[in-house]
């Protein structure tokens, strides 16, 4: 994609111009979301009529307008061609996901780490999702494991609600429910205890082990996703078996998955633990 980008607009963008060009870009539904250089800011338009040219489906080129930020992990977005929206409805997974990237967020490149952990779910298990969003990770589990039961807490409000529609979206998934409010204050008002956790949130989830730990069953499995280094990893289980020694429990098994990275050298990691 990156090569086809560049070699459309090879004859428009003089070379200097080609090469600060970011010609990959991530796809959301029928929305594509770039980067533009600030030095390419006067090609924006230029740049965006070409992706719809090559993309028939995108119908919406929004480029970022500023980092991941704030409590929810925000992406601010100006809409540089197409249509002047920015809902969008997105298909992982076999699950249908509505969302407005500037409101919630999001990562279509975490697809195929989603669908790794339902995989590892079997029947009957009671599932939690802590940091839920908009629904991708209940959602899916629910639709590749239907014989098990899947609760997801999300404090965002904007993401709460369109996980709520995204759950009427798709109505052959019967096994989910969706909590709205901060993980600290619901999971101990469930009372109850889970068979697997998920925690998808890498750069805080492990303020959270503890709480946790406190609703994981005994031989449960934890996915714990984190940010390391290459050589680090091992960081990431420490967590894991420091929240362990506090709260009485044991590190029984633990393995590493690299889920995807956030710069050359940083990785989203995520370690499958079992808990005794």
């Amino acid at each position: 994609m990156s090569g086809e980008l560049k070699k459309a607009l090879a004859g428009q963008l003089s070379p200097d111009e080609l090469d600060r060009l970011v010609g990959s870009f991530d796809i959301v539904g029928d929305m594509a979301i770039i980067i533009v250089p600030e030095e390419l800011l006067h090609r924006k338009r230029q740049i965006a009529d070409t992706i719809l040219a090559l993309h028939k489906h995108i119908r919406v080129v929004a480029r970022r307008a500023g980092h991941y930020d704030g409590e929810f992990r925000i992406l601010p977005l100006e809409i540089i061609g197409g249509e002047e929206r920015r809902e969008t409805l997105h298909r992982e997974n076999g699950v249908r996901l509505l969302l407005n990237p500037e409101k919630v967020y999001y990562s279509v490149r975490s697809g195929n780490e989603r669908k790794r952990v339902a995989a590892l779910v079997r029947d009957g298990e009671r599932v939690l999702v802590l940091f839920s969003g908009i629904g991708p990770y209940p959602l899916v589990i629910g639709r590749i494991q239907p014989l098990c039961q899947v609760v997801g807490i999300e404090k965002n409000p904007d993401a709460h609600a369109y996980a709520v529609k995204n759950l009427s979206y798709n109505k052959k998934i019967t096994n989910v429910s969706f909590i709205h409010g901060d993980v600290r204050e619901q999971l101990p008002q469930l009372g109850r205890v889970f068979d697997r956790i998920i925690m998808p949130l890498p750069r805080s989830a492990g303020d959270f082990l503890d709480l946790a730990l406190g609703g994981l069953c005994r031989d449960g499995w934890l996915h714990f996703y984190d940010l390391q280094e290459k050589g680090g990893f091992a960081e990431a289980v420490e967590k894991i078996g420091q929240a362990c020694r506090r709260n009485g429990r044991e590190l029984a098994t633990a393995s590493v998955t690299v889920a995807g990275h956030c710069s050359p050298r940083l990785f989203r990691v995520c370690v499958d633990a079992r808990i005794g």
